[in-house]
């Protein structure tokens, strides 16, 4: 219990920290993008390369994949069934992603890092980002495509979204670590210091740039963000529980497994938000509320465990 305490406060000090760099005008509007690039660019996917490289990878694999996007594909179901019955488009579109779009790489890999602490568990959340995330960000931007365009398909949004998800920097590290880790393909030790010590800054930077990124966003929404917070904290990890003691997954990569379907909404959706005329006030309180109710929530989780 000490230890997830420590961990949560570790967590929530750096987080503190970059609202606190904000608000004092330390960094100034527009500072965030420079931080987020620098981990979404160089941090992130040197971190991915380099453990989905060096991953083992064999048949067990499949459970590892079914007990994490189970639960994802089993709410969209529901929900896809709830809007054949009444549930509007937009509400649907809205709940989908509040579902789907967690925040893996910003907030979960630092999580399990100073939470969990074990080598093993970063390889693990290494491989649960390099399998959950691609879908994750690829359906979230279709249906953002198709609430843009409203008379448009499904196949032309689908289409825009791929070509994105092609340019996309987590992504191609995610395609080139795994085709090297399956193909067995070692990295010279020279690329492999370079993408070590980029990968160190993961952690703590992800967490300073979450911290910057929330300062001075509009919370005008913070009870209907309580109310859909509770699907990516409370919901999903509670099916992704469920799914893994069915398979019989190990504790770490249920622990794994939990946490990274339990992280709060992604904090790039403010900015998609914006881009895309997609509840704004609701996106910025969902981002918010989840990100310091995931404190909390994923502390219990693991106690659970």
């Amino acid at each position: 219990m000490a230890n997830l305490l420590g961990a949560a406060g570790v967590i929530f000090v750096l987080v503190g920290l970059g609202y606190l760099a904000r608000k004092l005008g330390i960094l100034r509007a527009g500072d965030e993008r420079v931080l987020n690039a620098l981990v979404y660019y160089f941090a992130l996917p040197a971190f991915l390369l380099s453990e989905l490289a060096q991953a083992t990878y064999s048949w067990e694999i499949l459970r590892f994949v079914l007990a994490g996007s189970g639960p994802l594909f089993l709410l969209i179901l529901l929900l896809g069934l709830l809007r054949l019955l009444k549930l509007s488009r937009e509400n649907f579109y809205l709940l989908s992603v509040s579902t789907v779009f967690g925040s893996l790489a910003f907030f979960g890999i630092p999580f399990i890092e100073y939470a969990v602490g074990e080598e093993e568990a970063l390889k693990i959340a290494a491989l649960s980002v390099g399998l959950l995330a691609p879908f994750g960000v690829g359906f979230v931007l279709t249906l953002l495509e198709l609430h843009q365009n409203r008379e448009g398909s499904w196949a032309l949004a689908l289409g825009k979204t791929l070509r994105r998800l092609a340019r996309n920097p987590l992504i191609l590290s995610i395609l080139v670590g795994l085709a090297l880790g399956l193909g067995k393909v070692g990295l010279p030790r020279f690329f492999q210091q370079i993408l070590r010590y980029l990968s160190g800054a993961v952690a703590p930077l992800a967490l300073f740039s979450l911290g910057v990124f929330l300062f001075g966003r509009p919370y005008r929404a913070i009870p209907k963000a309580l109310g859909l917070s509770l699907l990516r904290l409370a919901v999903l990890p509670a099916l992704t529980l469920g799914f893994a003691r069915v398979l019989g997954l190990s504790s770490l990569e249920t622990t794994i497994l939990v946490i990274m379907n339990g992280t709060p909404l992604a904090v790039n959706m403010i900015v998609l938000s914006q881009r895309y005329g997609f509840y704004v006030e609701e996106m910025a309180s969902l981002a918010l509320v989840s990100s310091l109710g995931a404190l909390l929530t994923l502390s219990l989780w693991q106690l659970v465990i």
